[in-house]
């Protein structure tokens, strides 16, 4: 688990529901799954506090990886990888965005992802 502080409080989220981290400068947008009664809804938490601050901790758990200077993806929660304009992810938030894999990092990537089983 990782507790965010939202601006009122600590909100506690488990690890596997967070989709993505993006940095926006000295602020990281956190993207997470939450179910309610009948549906799954993404929840933006925006924390302030830059997203190297979080990188270590979410690395290190073995199913994160920055992909790009701005985006730290859950690797079980791409839908989609796209070699096209340098390669990009869709993930499964059914936002449409699109997140970029930066091309120093694109073999890396790469080879995370076979060492999961992900690629055979």
């Amino acid at each position: 688990r990782i507790a965010l502080y939202d601006g009122s409080g600590l909100s506690f989220f488990e690890l596997k529901n967070i989709v993505r981290c993006q940095s926006d400068n000295a602020y990281t947008e956190f993207y997470i799954r939450e179910n309610d009664d009948k549906n799954t809804v993404l929840r933006k938490i925006e924390v302030s506090r830059g997203m190297a601050y979080y990188e270590d901790i979410l690395i290190s758990k073995g199913v994160f990886f920055r992909v790009h200077n701005q985006h730290i993806v859950n690797i079980y929660h791409i839908k989609r990888y796209n070699k096209e304009d340098g390669g990009y992810l869709v993930m499964d938030d059914n936002t449409g965005e699109t997140i970029p894999v930066a091309r120093a990092r694109k073999e890396e990537f790469l080879a995370f992802l076979k060492r999961h089983g992900m690629i055979l």
